[in-house]
Order: structure tokens, then C-alpha cells, then sequence
């Protein structure tokens, strides 16, 4: 047996309404191990302040506040380490400099002096706060600061008191609490009048949505009657769609008659002044940095500017240097600094990670079940139904195909389900010592959860439609609009594949239902789990009444508790097991009707793991609780004491790994190997069993004997694509789909590598094996396992160490994605225990490049999507190069502006594209494709921010390919065509989509490059890439692992010569169109 699991205490959690405060003398926990050299005169986002006195200027650069002469010179650093300290702004008597600062280990609000001395914490929090742009009062005795609520994507204004660290909200989002969210007050860039009069900012009314240019206002509320007056907004619009400006980041001027404030002009920024008594209003600076409306803000929508003292001049952040511009010529005068410095950095997190050879072991078990005589378990796994015995050392057996057994309640027989795309599916009998199933459903469905009644007359299973299933793009969630259905056991021996003589299928119940449904006391009713909780089901179909809620932490984007993932009631009533954020949890049950919270203190509760819980249930008649994690079963008595150890049990299913046999020479192609920059002509590529056996000219290499040699003259070999960031959105859950097309598309063009870094479940664990084993075609699948978000409520080292254990030796995936997972502590405990446990983190700032550069200094090997501040001057370049994190820039998708593949499926017109509709589901293309916006090229902004990605990789930073999994497939190739709009080459564009992506998820040791030693994955093309990156979707063929199949249809060409099967798709058409599939 494996060693057990401690049983963790009871959780005793602070009360949801009050904030934890910080210890002031607690330093973050990541101790650097790097440094990196800085060295410039231009910085990216500097927000720049002058001093009242006017003789000196202070911004921040990359983390660390600087001050320089404001007639130009060496900066010198005010602050270093690796806290994140942002936004300095001096007091109004130049005395100190308010600023955000993480270092405490949550960002917070603080002061430091002038010259760098005694800095002070003002703001205590110690949650996931994050603030942006604080000002000074005019009598300095108060500091307005934005706060970000994540649950509405937007900003409060505080105003905190100076003496006494007291913080009020001055602004909410909400101005009631039934405030709808279309009428949500987000708030930025506050600035007080020098008289105290008023305040200015900027204010966006309504969700914030990243896909849309948002209309912001420049606000001045009178601070004496509380009265706000509009100044400027954006030109109205027969559509919110059609907006075509905004106004943000205001600044005023000592004299209070001037307003400079940012606007967007297609698709570009720049300053305007308005006189605040004539109202006269006119472009100052045009173009200025690219403002961040559809980025996440937390810096501001722009870097601040501000008035000189004498209001003749504005001082900006303008192409990366500090500037004064003249109020009355526009006039520009470079204000030079120059920054030396050894940035602090963590150590490195880049791993190795192979590939497993030999059997494939199944990395998960699905729906585990202990007998009624607790002697057997019986599970899913990889679509076959499993027995093992529970005595610690037996092996499973598989006894037929199907997913999701459950026991008779004597225990001699199982019911499950078997399903396919194609024909839906049934709910089946078989007797637990094997032999031929019997089927008990009479109309094909989705079936899920089937249970027997407790006299074991009856089987009970949810039912919905199979055609909804597959016309879902991706499934989601623990609920279903579904039924509860009933069906009659049938008596007397089974007949062979047989199909029962029952009586139709009776409607219980019907609506968005989930869960197993699982009994009590009373067999003439089921618990079933509805959206607020377990409801109890009369079976005679006359009603339910909700039995028991129970509420948990939830995405960091949700308002409030969520809802548990799973629930079960104990037999007796007494308790109910809560699955929340993949930990099980043990609480007694409150009256009936009522909703109960993890937090809770005055409840009875236990949290029963620490590691985690894939799935659970009760056992022996509720005197066991059950749970598996990974390809392991626990059990644990109900009067276990606390310091109790679960048994456990390992469940090592294994299957053959699907490994070609044989020897092909690939003859006469220009070969890019992507090993440094070599290219070799008629060449020679010898194939061995699933490895490259040997690259060079034509005639240099030996063909062992029997070799098939394939004449490739004229074409081009590149190794096979390595999309690094694809969310591989269309399988189904639970009941798995081994005929998904979306791996299946990525194979057809070219992609051999998929890695998803966040699959929204376990179940992306089950696919890559099902590649593995050869029962799905398609890329080759790797991923993190779902990703470490903040409803985990990290507080300790040690419990993320525990959550991250399971990610190394339940799940075998060497990388991980950190996601948003708490502040800036809990952020470094988790690069600490992966880097302590082997594995390769990556991570995404979620469009805030606060986020962005915080954790690459903090050494997390990879980092998703754009980074917004557009363009990157030279101290971001140096940084992502020298810190060696690999960068995917997703530019399919939001980057700071509209989503890329709006680009190219309005220029492209994929919608009658014949491959994509030869490897993806007609309603797929449709949806996706058929319709989209139009706007203006000027109007995107990804070419500029790939711009800044071929800088970074020719100042020697690490770039890969993703492409989101938005358009799988032929997303890829967008994303490459990308990259060469913002300069890249094709030959560097091939480089990051190759090597470049499998070195960023740890895999180039095995994959992204032809040489001797690799995985045979590669691409023969018709056309030469590196003339034009667009040939690289003339694809004539494909190799994944040494298997060879038709680029245009994937057949298999070598070492079998044997057509694609039909995929269900092909026949999902209105009669009479076009067969995709012909």
C-alpha cells in the first residue's frame, strides 16, 4: 500500500467580512538567487511625478522607485529587492512619496521619504488586494487610492487616512447591493484639485470587457456637496460597439484651469488639454505610450503625467524616456536618466521533462466504488469497467467497456453506461464476476450516474440528449439540464448482449441537476444535487425539497461563496462530504433547508484532505468515507480520530503503449532541422520505430535493411509544430469521447505537440493517455493538470506544497499553472514548493503587467499571453531575456486590444474552408467563423505587441507558439503569421513554433527539432516556410512518432496504408449539403 494521507483538522477560518492584516515585519519568502544587470536610458510604464519644488522627478522601473534631477542624469534607486513597488508620488510638501508596494508579501499602500528612507506601511491588508494610482490630498493628510474588486473586474476609490491608517470607501462599484452589473462604477486615476476643491478621475460605467474599446470619463466631483459633473466623454454611438474613443488618466494644473487626460485615437494614444473655463479642448502629444482600456489596469490606463510647478510644462512617459511637454507649442524636451542596477531574481523553476515510455499506467481512476462488503472496488478507467481486490496487493481487472460502475446492493452485479459520439448511449448490466452485459435502457442518450434503488429492483440514471452533448463547443461545470429517469432491473439469468424486456424509462424529475444520486433512510426518495445544494427527490415523481447547501470559496471572478462542487448525504442524515476546490470536506448537517460555509465556526467540520479528492462517496452503509485521488483509492472510518491515516490503495492500470515498428528513410527534401540554424538539402531523414535515427546530406546516411525509403524530392521537412498554449476546449467530460476532434484537427495541420496549460478538469489527464494508448487520434497531449487558482485560500507553505504534491505523484505532469492563486506570499510559496518538488511552473498576468513582471522576477519559467504595455523598452527586453522565462503570447486572443483571429478570419474567410471542415464539426466552423467584426488594421493592436515579442527574442529571450486553442488546428498558423507581422522572419517565427515551444514547456531535450535521438515528429511541406510563413499550411504530410499520414485527409500512409475512419461529424449536416468528409 502507498503511504496514507494525514486527515487535516478542523479549518477555523476568520470571519469572510474582515480583512487579515499583514505583519508589517513578515518579508516575502522567496529568497533571491540571481541578478540580473540593468543598464539603460529608457524604461516601459515609468509614471513619472515631479517634486513640488520642481527640482526632482521620481518613477518607477521594472518593480524599483528611482529618482533623477529633472534637468536629466544618473537615477539613483530609492527602493530595491524583489518587492514590486509601483506608482510613487510625492506629498505636497515634497517631504515623502506614497507608492504600492508588495513586500509585506500583499500589496499594500505605503510611504517612504523623499531620499529613500523610512519606509512605512499605511493600508494593512493581507488578502489579494491590488491598488492602482495613488494621490495625495491637497493638504496631505489623506492618499486616494484605487482598490481592484477581482469579482467585478473594476475599481473602488478609497481615501486613506494618513495619521491613522483608517481606509473608507469613497467611490463603490456598487451603489447598492441589487446594484445590476451593467450599472457597475469603476473607478482610476484620481487627482485632486491643488485648492482641495475637487477631485478628478476617471470613471467607466458597466462591465469591463477586455474584447471591447470601454467608454471612460473624466469625472470632477466637488468634495463639499459630493456633486459630479462630467467633463469629457467619448462622442456617442448608435451602438456600443461603434465607440470610437474614451478619456482617462486625468492631471490638473496647480492653477486649476488646465486638464491634460488620455484618449484614444484609432487605435492609437496621445494626450489633450482642456481649459477648464473656456472649455476649449485640443490635442497636446500625439501618439503618446499605448494607453491599457483593454488590459486589466492595475498600473492605470496610462502612465501618470503630471504639471510642472509652473504649469508651462507636462511630464510624460513618451517612447519609453521622461519628457517635458510644452503646455503652449507641444514641444517635446527629453528629461535623460540613466539606470544601473542588479535586479534580485529567484532562482530558476526550467525543468526537463520526458516523455514516458514503456506501459502507459493510467494517471486517473474515474468513479471508484467500494463493494457493499468493502472486499472489492470497481472503476472506470480509460473506458473499460474495473475490479480490484482491496486486500493491497491484487491488481485491477478489466471486465468490459464502460464508464461509471455501480454495485446491486448484494453486491453480485454492476450497472454502468457505455456511450459514443455516434450512437449516444445505454445503461448496461453485468454481473460482477464478468461475463456478457445485459442492457437496460430502451432509447440511446447521455446516460450518466446510474445507481440502484436500495431493494435493487430499480436503476436510476440521468438522461439528456446525446445531440446537446456533442452541439455543446465545450462542457463545463458539475450540472446538466438533464432528467432523473427510472428503469425496471430485469429478473433471471442474462441473455448474451441482450436487451432487457423493461418497461420504458420513467421520468422522475427534470432540470439542471448533477452529482450521483445516492439514498437515506427512506428508499421512496433519492438525494440529488441541484444548483443551490442536495435537494431529496420523491421517486413517485410528486416533488423534491432542498435538503442541504454548502458553500466554499470560488473563482476569483465571482461575487461571493460558491456553491460546492459535489455533495453527498450520509446514509443516516447526520453528515454530508462537500467537494470543494478539489478537497473533501466532512460537516455535519444543519436543519434541513439550510445552506452551511466551510468558514464556518459553529458548525461541526472537518477537512478530511489535504492533497486533494478526485472523487468520493460513503461506503458501508455510511460507516466508510471513500475518495481516490490520481490512480489511488482512500478509505477512512467516520469515527476515525483526527490524527487518523486513511488506507490507501493503488489502483495500476496499464495499458500497451502504441509504438511503431519499423525503419522509413524520408528521401531528398530540404530538411530544417532547427538545430541552431541548420538547413540541409536533398537530404536524408532516417525514421527508427518512433525516433529520429539520423539526419544529413543524401548518401551520408545508413538504411538498415528493409527500410521503406520515401521519396520526398522537392519538399520541405520542419519538425512537427508544438502548439504551447492550447486549451483543448471540445472534449467531453467524465464520459469520455476517444474520437475528439480537436487533437484530431491539430494533427491535420501539423501540430504533433499540444500543451494545455489549464485544462478546466482531471479529465485532459485521461485523454493524454488515450493518445498514449493509441485509442485517439490526434497531437500529442500534455498539460498542467488544472491549474492552482486562488479558491485554493492558501495559507501556509505547507499546504501548498501538499496541493502540489498530487500534481507530481498522482498526476505525472512535470509543469503546472499558477493562475491568479493569491498575492504575492502565496505566489512565491508556490514557485518555492514547485521548484523544491520538480516541477516547471507557468503562469499569465492576466493582461496586468504588474502581475507579468512580479513573477518573472520571482523565477517562474514560463509566461503566458501578451504583455500590454506596448511597445517593450529595453528594461522589460533585458528582463525577459536574461531571466530565461519562456514567453507565449497568445495573440488569438485579447492582447491589450481586439483578438487577433478576428483578423484573420475576416481576411481569410475559413468559414467554406474544406480541411476545417473536414476535421472540425460543421457547427464548430459556423460558430466560429461565419460571424465576426470588422475593424480598420490600425485597429488591432497584436502586430505591436508581437513587435515587442521578436525584440525579446533577438535580445536572446525564450519564444513560443500558442495559439489558445480558439480555431484548433489552423489557429497555429495565424498565430505564426502573427508573429511575422510584427517582424519576425519566418525563420524566427518556425524557430519559436518548433523548438522555441517545446523548449518553453521543458520538452526540446525529446521534441521541436530533427536530430538524431527525438521523437520522429515532423511536418513535409510542399512549400518553402522560410520564404514565406504561410507555406507552412501546405502541408503534404504529417509524422507523430514515427507514423506517417496524408496531410490532406490523415490517412495513414506508414508503416499501415489505411484510411482515417469516419468521424460522427461527417454525417452532422442539413440533407443535401456537401459530404466534408468525401
Amino acid at each position: 500500500m502507498r503511504g496514507a494521507l494525514t486527515i487535516c483538522p478542523i479549518l477555523m477560518a476568520a470571519a469572510a467580512v474582515a480583512a487579515r492584516e499583514s505583519d508589517l515585519d513578515q518579508p516575502l519568502p522567496l529568497e533571491p538567487a540571481r541578478q540580473i544587470s540593468i543598464d539603460t536610458n529608457e524604461g516601459t510604464w515609468l509614471s513619472p511625478d515631479i517634486a513640488p519644488d520642481g527640482a526632482t522627478i521620481v518613477f518607477e522601473l521594472l518593480g524599483d522607485l528611482f529618482s533623477v534631477d529633472a534637468r536629466g542624469g544618473a537615477a539613483h534607486a530609492l527602493t530595491t529587492g524583489m518587492a514590486f513597488d509601483s506608482q510613487p508620488v510625492f506629498s505636497p510638501d515634497g517631504r515623502d512619496i506614497a507608492f504600492l508596494s508588495d513586500r509585506s508579501g500583499a500589496e499594500n499602500l505605503w510611504l517612504i521619504a523623499a531620499d529613500g528612507s523610512n519606509p512605512r506601511q499605511l493600508t494593512t491588508r493581507d488578502d489579494n488586494s491590488v491598488f492602482a494610482s495613488p494621490a495625495w490630498s491637497a493638504d496631505g493628510k489623506s492618499i486616494f487610492v484605487s482598490h481592484y474588486r477581482s469579482e467585478f473586474n473594476g475599481f473602488e476609490l478609497w481615501q486613506v487616512d494618513v495619521s491613522t491608517r483608517a481606509a473608507t470607501v469613497l467611490i463603490p462599484m456598487k451603489s447598492a447591493p441589487d446594484t445590476a452589473h451593467e450599472r457597475l462604477s469603476s473607478v482610476l486615476g484620481a487627482f485632486p484639485s491643488a485648492d482641495g476643491r475637487f477631485l478628478y478621475f476617471a470613471r467607466h460605467i458597466g462591465e469591463n470587457d477586455f474584447a471591447q474599446l470601454p467608454q471612460w470619463t473624466i469625472v470632477r466631483r466637488d468634495l463639499a456637496s459630493g456633486k459630479d459633473e462630467v467633463l469629457v466623454y467619448a462622442p456617442t454611438s448608435p451602438r456600443p460597439d461603434l465607440l470610437i474613443g474614451s478619456a482617462f488618466r486625468p492631471a490638473v494644473s496647480h492653477s486649476g484651469t488646465l486638464l491634460v487626460y488620455g484618449s484614444r485615437d484609432r487605435g492609437r494614444t496621445g494626450l489633450r488639454v482642456l481649459n477648464l473655463e473656456t472649455r476649449e479642448d485640443r490635442w497636446l502629444r500625439y501618439p503618446v505610450q499605448q494607453d491599457e482600456l483593454q488590459a486589466s489596469g492595475w498600473r492605470d490606463l496610462l502612465p501618470r503625467h503630471v504639471f510642472t510647478p509652473d504649469d508651462r510644462a507636462v511630464i510624460a512617459n513618451v517612447d519609453g524616456r521622461i519628457v517635458g511637454i510644452d503646455l503652449a507649442g507641444g514641444g517635446q524636451t527629453e528629461i535623460p536618466f540613466h539606470v544601473r542596477e542588479e535586479l534580485p531574481i529567484g532562482p530558476s523553476t526550467r525543468r526537463i521533462v520526458r516523455q514516458e515510455s514503456g506501459a502507459v499506467r493510467a494517471r486517473i481512476i474515474q468513479t471508484p466504488v467500494q463493494s457493499p462488503d468493502g472486499r472489492s472496488l470497481a472503476f472506470s478507467a480509460l473506458g473499460s469497467v474495473y475490479l480490484m481486490s482491496l486486500d493491497g496487493h491484487s491488481k485491477p481487472l478489466p471486465i468490459i467497456d464502460g464508464f461509471q460502475p455501480n454495485w446491486s446492493p448484494d453486491g453480485k452485479r454492476l450497472v454502468f453506461v457505455r456511450w459514443n459520439a455516434r450512437d449516444a448511449g445505454h445503461v448496461w448490466l453485468v454481473a460482477a464476476s464478468g461475463g456478457e452485459p445485459v442492457r437496460i435502457s430502451e432509447t440511446p442518450a447521455y446516460y450518466t450516474s446510474p445507481v440502484f434503488t436500495p431493494d435493487g429492483r430499480e436503476i436510476l440514471a440521468l438522461r439528456s440528449s446525446n445531440a446537446l452533448r456533442m452541439h455543446s463547443y465545450m462542457e463545463y461545470g458539475a450540472l446538466r439540464q438533464c432528467e432523473l429517469v427510472r428503469m425496471s432491473v430485469p429478473q433471471g439469468p442474462p441473455r448474451s448482449n441482450a436487451v432487457a424486456a423493461a418497461t420504458a424509462a420513467q421520468v422522475v424529475t427534470r432540470g439542471l441537476i448533477g452529482g450521483t444520486p445516492h439514498f437515506g433512510s427512506d428508499p421512496a426518495q433519492v438525494y440529488l444535487s441541484f444548483s443551490d445544494g442536495v435537494h431529496a427527490v420523491r421517486l413517485d415523481g410528486s416533488g423534491d425539497r432542498m435538503l442541504v447547501g454548502v458553500t466554499g470559496p470560488g473563482w476569483y471572478f465571482a461575487e461571493g461563496r460558491a456553491q460546492a462542487d459535489d455533495l453527498r448525504v450520509s446514509p443516516d442524515g447526520r453528515w454530508v462530504l462537500a467537494q470543494i476546490a478539489q478537497q473533501l470536506h466532512l460537516l455535519q448537517m444543519p436543519e434541513p433547508g439550510k445552506t452551511i460555509d466551510v468558514a464556518q465556526t459553529d458548525i461541526g467540520h472537518r477537512k478530511l484532505t489535504g492533497t486533494g479528492a478526485d472523487f468520493f462517496g460513503w461506503a458501508d452503509r455510511g460507516r466508510t468515507i471513500t475518495w481516490a485521488l490520481g490512480s489511488h483509492f482512500y478509505r477512512v472510518p467516520l469515527d476515525a480520530p483526527r490524527d487518523g491515516k486513511p488506507e490507501s490503495f493503488a489502483a495500476d492500470v496499464q495499458l500497451l503503449r502504441s509504438v511503431v515498428r519499423g525503419s522509413i528513410l524520408l528521401r531528398g527534401a530540404t530538411v530544417i532541422t532547427e538545430h541552431d540554424d541548420e538547413v540541409i538539402p536533398n537530404a536524408d531523414l532516417l525514421i527508427r520505430d518512433d525516433r529520429i535515427a539520423a539526419v544529413g546530406p543524401r548518401g551520408t546516411v545508413a538504411i538498415p535493411g528493409g527500410a521503406k525509403i520515401w521519396d520526398a524530392t522537392g519538399k520541405w521537412i520542419v519538425p512537427g509544430f508544438v502548439d504551447a498554449h492550447d486549451h483543448i476546449a471540445d472534449i467531453r467530460r467524465g464520459i469520455l469521447d476517444f474520437e475528439s476532434w480537436g487533437p484530431l484537427a491539430n494533427l491535420a495541420f501539423g501540430v504533433t505537440t499540444a500543451f494545455d496549460p489549464s485544462p478546466l478538469s482531471i479529465d485532459m489527464l485521461a485523454y493524454q493517455d488515450a493518445v498514449d494508448t493509441g485509442q485517439m487520434l490526434g497531437s500529442r497531449i500534455a498539460s498542467t493538470g488544472p491549474a492552482i487558482f486562488s479558491f485554493n485560500e492558501f495559507e501556509s507553505y505547507a499546504q501548498v506544497r501538499a496541493v502540489l504534491s498530487r500534481y507530481r505523484d498522482d498526476y505525472r505532469v512535470g509543469n503546472i499553472k499558477m493562475y491568479r492563486s493569491g498575492n504575492r506570499r502565496v505566489r512565491q510559496w508556490i514557485i518555492m514548493a514547485a521548484r523544491e518538488l520538480g516541477l516547471q511552473p507557468t503562469t499569465e498576468g492576466a493582461l496586468s503587467m504588474k502581475l507579468d513582471i512580479s513573477q518573472i522576477i520571482d523565477g517562474y519559467a514560463g509566461n503566458e499571453h501578451a504583455l500590454t504595455a506596448v511597445p517593450l523598452y529595453a528594461d522589460m527586453l533585458a528582463l525577459v531575456a536574461k531571466s530565461g522565462v519562456g514567453w507565449t503570447a497568445t495573440l488569438q486572443i485579447t492582447n491589450g486590444g481586439p483578438e487577433g483571429q478576428d483578423y484573420f478570419i475576416v481576411r481569410d474567410h475559413p468559414a467554406e474552408d474544406a480541411k476545417l471542415h473536414r476535421f472540425a464539426p460543421r457547427f464548430v466552423v459556423d460558430m466560429k467563423t461565419r460571424v465576426r467584426t470588422y475593424r480598420e488594421p490600425g485597429e488591432y493592436l497584436f502586430p505591436r505587441v508581437a513587435a515587442s515579442v521578436a525584440a525579446a527574442q533577438r535580445a536572446g529571450g525564450l519564444i513560443g507558439i500558442g495559439a489558445h486553442g480558439e480555431m484548433p488546428g489552423l489557429g497555429f498558423h495565424w498565430e505564426l503569421q502573427a508573429h511575422t507581422m510584427g517582424g519576425m522572419t519566418p525563420a524566427e517565427a518556425l524557430r519559436a513554433g518548433t523548438i522555441g515551444s517545446a523548449t518553453h514547456i521543458g520538452r526540446g531535450v525529446e521534441f521541436g527539432s530533427l536530430e538524431p535521438g527525438k521523437y520522429a515528429d515532423l511536418v513535409i511541406l510542399e512549400r518553402n516556410p522560410l520564404t514565406d510563413i504561410s507555406n507552412t499550411l501546405a502541408i503534404a504530410a504529417v509524422m507523430e512518432g514515427g507514423r506517417l499520414r496524408d496531410g490532406a485527409t490523415l490517412a495513414e500512409l506508414w508503416p499501415e496504408s489505411r484510411p482515417l475512419p469516419r468521424r460522427w461529424y461527417c454525417d452532422d449536416r442539413p440533407p443535401g449539403t456537401r459530404d466534408p468528409c468525401d
